[in-house]
C-alpha cells in the first residue's frame, strides 16, 4: 500500500509529531490488498471493509450503516487512539506509518 503510506506520511509531516505520548493516530487506520491481510481477528470496535480489491480497517463507531463514515464524539478519541495503536502493533506496521512506540499505550487492553 505505497500510496496510503505516501500520503499518511505527508499528513504526518504537515502535522508534526511532537511528544510521542500525544501522538496523533489515524482513526482510520489503514489499508490491505484484499490478499495480503495480516492474519488473525480484528480488535472489538474495529471492522473491515472491503472494496475494490482493498480492505479498510477501521473503527467500527465511524461508520454508518449506509457505509458512509462519521465524526467520532470528543469523548471516544483516547480510546480510539489506543484502539488504533493497538492494532497497528498487532499487525507490526506501527513503523511503516511512522508511529512511534507509545509507552503509555503498551500492554494496554482498555476499551
Amino acid at each position: 500500500m505505497t500510496w496510503l503510506r505516501r500520503f499518511m506520511n505527508r499528513i504526518y509531516r504537515q502535522i508534526g509529531w511532537g511528544d510521542p505520548k500525544n501522538t496523533p493516530l489515524p482513526i482510520l487506520v489503514h489499508a490491505h490488498d484484499k490478499e495480503k491481510v495480516p492474519p488473525g481477528e480484528l480488535e472489538d470496535g474495529m471492522i473491515a471493509v472491503e472494496q475494490d480489491g482493498l480492505v479498510l480497517h477501521a473503527l467500527a463507531e465511524i461508520v454508518r450503516p449506509d457505509g458512509t463514515f462519521c465524526d467520532l464524539d470528543e469523548d471516544r478519541i483516547e480510546w480510539a487512539s489506543r484502539l488504533s495503536y493497538r492494532h497497528l502493533k498487532r499487525e507490526g506496521c506501527l513503523e511503516a506509518y511512522g508511529v512511534p512506540v507509545i509507552p503509555a499505550f503498551e500492554g494496554d487492553k482498555s476499551r
